[in-house]
């Protein structure tokens, strides 16, 4: 029976290599093309970048202020002008029409203090950067994880449509024997029915896996970025050793570990920044100030003439609203109220990760306990189909039992392939709950 399983095997992907373009792809391989080509990936990298233009943002408003404003004016040639007046031996006329006006004025303003709102909006963008590079490889394991979970589905599947394939191949086998024996007169043709009809049920199946593994390899595709029409071949997943270590001391081991939890102590960090950014409404704004003039006329020189003068001034302006002692006490307290909310979610995703932690070792555990049960069935499943094929042959067993035996057989070996892919993916998924697959 073996030869003939490993003949059908062989069979059906000999046949398909030849069909079709099939790319043969490592765990590895595909976690690789997973990170390449993932939109979520690229969305984090935006979101650290946008991070990058706030700081800078930040930092610019710590920049001097330089502005330039020019303006020409022409004024109404009906003021007559007062009759002039002896000066220290000069003539001066004290309303001289100057009808084109023109004014040129640079000016700098540099902030000298503003209550370090700056500098810790920059302190909290510094943190809350480090954050999301830790979501960034948050993510980069939740993509392992989904990649390992459609891998080992597929792998399933493909495995069960071997098995169902010699399944059916021996059914044929059976059929055409019992159809020898109703020709021979040892056999009903009801047998022949019961034969065949287990046949098509095992079409029906096999269709189905057929039609789930279609499905599955097309998403696989879309996650590692491969042409839809690739077919792909999986490899079999690593034997999982017994699960020997207490659940405390893996609640504990992933709390160090895990990157959602790390990235909310830097989320606090950055928001104790923002508290201090808020109460910098508190403080005054003290800026350095200067403007440089170039006027026609210049109103600094008396009496006014028709030319251009420059003249400039230098200063220190302070301001301060004092309404906002009473006002900004809503924005510090908005801030702490982001802080208390920051916290809460803390507690939350701490007590997710024990949830998520235990119910992966559980469920590993149960994994391993069914690959121990299917390999036991599959032995008693076998030996169950060769007494009742021997009986069968001696004319002293029953049709019904011996189609039975069978699809024992099968449910066995296909309980096995499960057993196997779901122990890897439960492996994985104690991996990643306890913080990175390896």
């Amino acid at each position: 029976m073996k030869k003939l399983f490993y003949f059908t095997a062989f069979i059906v992907l000999l046949s398909n290599a030849f069909g079709q373009d099939i790319k043969k792809i490592s765990l590895q391989e595909a976690f690789d093309l997973a990170a390449q080509n993932s939109k979520q990936l690229m969305v984090d990298s935006l979101k650290i970048q946008a991070l990058d233009f706030k700081k800078k943002q930040a930092q610019n408003a710590m920049l001097p202020v330089v502005g330039v404003s020019t303006s020409y004016t022409r004024l109404s040639g009906n003021i007559d002008e007062l009759p002039p007046i002896n000066f220290m031996g000069k003539d001066i006329v004290l309303n001289k029409q100057i009808l084109n006006q023109y004014n040129n004025r640079v000016s700098v303003q540099q902030p000298i203090f503003q209550g370090l709102k700056n500098w810790n909006t920059m302190k909290s963008i510094g943190q809350l950067k480090i954050a999301t590079d830790l979501d960034r490889q948050k993510d980069q394991q939740d993509i392992k994880l989904n990649v390992i979970q459609t891998y080992y589905n597929l792998y399933k599947l493909q495995q069960t449509k071997i098995v169902l394939d010699s399944n059916i191949a021996q059914t044929q086998v059976r059929v055409n024997d019992i159809s020898k024996f109703k020709n021979a007169g040892l056999a009903l043709n009801n047998d022949v029915m019961r034969a065949e009809l287990q046949k098509t049920n095992l079409l029906v199946s096999q269709a189905d896996v057929e039609s789930a593994i279609d499905i599955t390899n097309f998403n696989m595709c879309i996650l590692l970025g491969l042409d839809i029409s690739t077919k792909i071949q999986v490899e079999n997943p690593e034997v999982v050793k017994d699960a020997n270590t207490t659940i405390q001391s893996l609640i504990a081991s992933s709390y160090a570990d895990r990157a959602e939890f790390k990235a909310q102590d830097y989320r606090t960090k950055a928001a104790d920044y923002q508290v201090k950014a808020s109460k910098s409404v508190y403080m005054p704004t003290v800026s350095a100030v200067g403007n440089g003039y170039y006027n026609n006329p210049n109103q600094r020189i008396f009496p006014q003439e028709n030319n251009f003068k420059s003249t400039w001034d230098v200063g220190v302006s302070v301001s301060w609203n004092i309404v906002q002692l009473y006002t900004a006490r809503a924005i510090v307290s908005d801030a702490k109220n982001q802080k208390a909310q920051l916290l809460q979610a803390t507690a939350q995703i701490k007590d997710g990760i024990s949830m998520e932690v235990n119910a992966a070792y559980e469920t590993l555990k149960v994994a391993l306990l069914k690959i121990d049960l299917a390999q036991r069935a599959i032995d008693q499943a076998t030996e169950n189909k060769r007494i009742l094929d021997n009986r069968f042959g001696a004319q002293v067993a029953l049709l019904s039992d011996v189609l039975e035996a069978d699809q024992f057989l099968l449910q066995a070996q296909t309980n096995l392939l499960n057993a196997q892919a779901d122990a890897a993916i439960a492996n994985y998924k104690l991996q990643r709950s306890l913080g990175a697959i390896k």
